[in-house]
């Protein structure tokens, strides 16, 4: 499983390199520098002119050493020093092995150079930008606005860690990074602005990084592996749980069904949908293997799904947590929950053991934040890190790279695609958590696991149905054979 970094941990890392390491930071400059080179060299001919953009920090003394390789190797180069003569101590050893007559110091200079260049190497900020950038920056980044932008380690402008983008940030059609990945490649609107994403070993031994705990995991098929139980073959239903669904009203009577077949596609062992009275034959009729009963007292059941298509029913909810049991709650739970937050509070603090997972879409958590939806798109990681520091919850925060976070560990998904953005498809999601939360999974590896496959499913869909032609309702077979690759018997 890949994993991404903040700035502060990679700068971290390379005081570890050359603490505790003995590996000194100007030994990974220049292989950094070389990496550079080796991508940018791909990108033109030599007779191309190439213009190297420099601050004055490290990233700065990336594109010093790139510079003077390319130089060396018969391209026709280019360097325009943006923030004045004042280097980070390594910076200012490469920009000494740059040749005089290459290096463009006006801003007049440089914007006579930009005309006939061919390619453009981002090297002014790199992860260590914060703020807004400069008035006169800016004036060169317009003037570069259409070239090919190569960034190195991130594009001048996006904030590392939380993807935000300042006004006149650089737009990299590739961006080389070195060691690890960053978060701003899964975060938008940053991710928008990195373009290609080229990951490069520097030599940064594993153990420079190895006592950090990662700002992002990235899982893939064999982390979704490793954290699926094995299912006894000595089983019966009871060995695999029961899901009371509190899902479903007059009016919505899809949902409940969506999320239903996507729990039972994904395992358990019963499914209890609890249902207003007249809308128990409709459900009925549509759906064979969930036991029915009504919203009254306390149902046997190892997790409760809550929502999906339920209303603004606030008996319902009630209904629902007074079941005492690990919860997912969705939709107008989460609905009734921003109208009143101590709901939640309430149910946290009377249950202490049983696990929440929030699945909300951006307007929905817009709403449980108090806040809009732009601010929340605008830092997703930070939208969530907020909520998490008021509940002690697992959140699913839906949409591209959708990501799943509790207050120990957080996780981007990085399949799936536009099949997904139809009305249902989160209720499916909803289900399939649900099913693992009430198998016994962790929280987290349940929303996880669930997150994955979905992504998955519709990866699979794409092939046979196309993004443009499969429906929620395809999802959960779509789950069951994909399980196919994930499933061992014990």
């Amino acid at each position: 499983m890949k994993s991404a970094y903040t700035a502060r941990q990679m700068h971290d890392a390379d005081l570890y390199c050359e603490q505790k390491l003995n590996l000194p930071s100007l030994t990974l400059m220049s292989k950094a520098a070389l990496a550079l080179s080796k991508v940018c060299g791909k990108a033109i001919t030599p007779s191309d002119r190439i213009l190297f953009l420099c601050g004055k920090g490290n990233n700065a003394g990336d594109g010093f050493a790139a510079a003077r390789l390319m130089t060396e190797m018969g391209y026709s180069v280019s360097v325009a020093l943006l923030c004045g003569m004042k280097f980070s101590p390594d910076a200012a050893v490469m920009f000494r092995t740059v040749p005089e007559e290459i290096i463009l110091e006006t801003e007049e200079e440089i914007l006579s150079a930009i005309d006939g260049t061919k390619l453009v190497v981002d090297c002014v900020y790199g992860t260590g930008f914060r703020g807004e950038l400069p008035l006169e920056v800016k004036r060169i980044f317009d003037a570069v606005r259409g070239k090919r932008i190569i960034a190195c380690d991130s594009p001048s402008g996006i904030g590392c860690d939380d993807g935000r983008v300042s006004d006149g940030a650089l737009c990299a059609s590739t961006t080389v990074t070195f060691a690890a990945y960053k978060p701003c490649f899964f975060l938008y609107p940053g991710k928008d602005f990195c373009g290609t994403v080229i990951p490069v070993d520097i030599g940064m031994p594993p153990q420079a990084l190895a006592h950090q705990r990662p700002c992002i995991d990235l899982p893939d098929a064999e982390y979704i592996k490793s954290i699926m139980r094995h299912r006894p073959e000595n089983s019966h239903k009871g060995t695999f749980g029961t899901l009371l669904t509190v899902c479903g009203s007059k009016d919505m009577t899809g949902a409940a069904v969506l999320s239903a077949q996507g729990a039972l596609r994904c395992g358990v062992g019963l499914v209890t949908m609890a249902l207003p009275r007249k809308v128990i034959p409709v459900i009925q009729a549509r759906i064979s293997e969930p036991v029915f009963t009504e919203r009254k007292g306390t149902v046997k059941a190892h997790a409760v799904l809550a929502g999906c298509g339920m209303g603004k029913d606030l008996k319902s909810l009630q209904f629902a947590f007074n079941q005492g049991k690990s919860m997912v709650l969705d939709a107008d739970a989460l609905n009734l929950i921003a109208e009143k937050p101590e709901l939640l509070s309430d149910f946290l603090q009377t249950y202490p053991n049983a696990e929440v997972v929030v699945t909300p879409h951006p307007a929905e958590f817009a709403r449980l934040l108090r806040t809009s939806v732009s601010r929340v798109e605008s830092d997703r990681l930070g939208a969530v890190q907020k909520f998490l520091t008021a509940y002690p919850v697992t959140v699913v925060l839906k949409g591209h790279h959708t990501i799943v976070a509790s207050r120990e560990k957080t996780f981007i998904n990085l399949n799936g695609n536009t099949g997904l953005s139809k009305g249902g498809s989160g209720d499916v999601l909803s289900g399939m958590i649900a099913s693992f939360l009430a198998q016994g999974y962790p929280a987290q590896d349940a929303a996880v696991c669930g997150v994955y496959l979905h992504g998955a499913a519709a990866d699979l869909l794409k092939e046979s149905l196309s993004e443009h032609g499969m429906i929620p309702s395809d999802l959960p077979e779509a789950v069951a054979r994909l399980l196919k690759k994930f499933e061992t018997i014990a």
